[in-house]
């Protein structure tokens, strides 16, 4: 650490001590990433091994981005080489760190990003749980009300714009004609997580064993509470109007749902976002068919179909 004061401007430098040196001076090491932030919570059991796997190879991105291609080439650009340009550490490691915490708490038999629980409900995550998870928490937000960083946000919207997932908005209407916001839904794209390199016929392996353990976690509680399900029904129908003794009128609040997907609000992202999709479902198959292909080997088999976004985008405009 140099012995004299630092200045930035006229005004003085006002972090250079605990982390000078490395990279933003915010502690980031490219060679370790932070996979030290993650805060996993506990569960009861073991996570299947396929899940795990997904979490390992979430881990492997960060060592070797060219296992996602629209997620770590983003911004299109070419080395002097003219192989694409990979994204900086920093950005790759909180991508890595929300991405662990979604794959943490996804519900493989629907993919989407929550618990199902016993009487039929969906119990979406909210981003400021999975902030939490991911250790990219607003320092200056109450814990008992957790809020995403600013990094967080940035590393979410890459994340969408690559083609990881659609996000469903969700708001509920009360009895006062008030609205209030709910989690968004947060649906995964398969061929993002193929494309990692789990593979079509493990990802259904896992589908088919989250959809049984489901369906036997309602059975139980159907029979050990039966008149929850005669609850649940008599609200439904409370909720669409299907009154005994007729009329269409109905009595409980409803849950006002946006579009099914909410698109980027840069009409320029939101068209990269596409094209990510269809790089998406590409890398996927080429993996697929090319089980002993490296990452590298793997992008250079999808870049010949779909160049870098820039070269594409010119493609199509001519």
């Amino acid at each position: 650490m140099p012995h004299f004061a630092l200045r930035w401007g006229k005004a003085a430098y006002l972090h250079p001590g605990k982390w000078w040196g490395t990279g933003n001076r915010c502690g980031h090491d490219p060679q370790k990433g932070e996979f030290d932030r993650l805060n996993r919570p506990t569960t009861q059991r073991e996570l299947p091994k396929a899940q795990q796997k997904l979490l390992e190879l979430v881990q492997r991105y960060y060592e070797s981005p060219a296992m996602l291609p629209t997620l770590s080439n983003l911004n299109g650009r070419k080395n002097l080489d003219g192989n694409p340009r990979s994204n900086r550490s920093e950005a790759r490691a909180a991508e890595s760190l929300v991405l662990s915490a979604i794959v943490q708490f996804l519900d493989f038999a629907s993919l989407r990003v929550g618990t199902p629980k016993p009487d039929g409900t969906f119990k979406p995550r909210s981003c400021g749980e999975l902030a939490k998870v991911a250790g990219l928490l607003d320092p200056k937000c109450d814990p008992s009300y957790p809020q995403p960083s600013e990094r967080f946000w940035r590393a979410w919207r890459r994340l969408k714009i690559a083609g990881a997932f659609t996000v469903h908005q969700i708001a509920e209407k009360r009895p006062d004609g008030s609205t209030r916001a709910r989690p968004a839904i947060k649906h995964i794209n398969q061929d993002f997580l193929v494309a990692l390199g789990i593979g079509y016929g493990k990802l259904k392996e896992m589908r088919d064993w989250a959809s049984r353990s489901i369906k036997r976690a309602k059975k139980r509680f159907a029979e050990q509470f039966p008149g929850e399900g005669d609850a649940k029904k008599a609200r439904a129908n409370l909720v669409t109007g299907k009154i005994a003794g007729g009329g269409n009128r109905s009595y409980m609040p409803k849950e006002r749902r946006g579009p099914r997907d909410t698109p980027d609000v840069n009409p320029e992202k939101q068209r990269q976002r596409e094209y990510s999709l269809m790089v998406n479902r590409w890398t996927a198959e080429v993996a697929q068919n090319n089980p002993n292909a490296s990452p590298r080997e793997i992008r250079d088999l999808v870049n010949k179909k779909y160049p870098p976004y820039q070269v594409w985008r010119d493609q199509q405009n001519e």
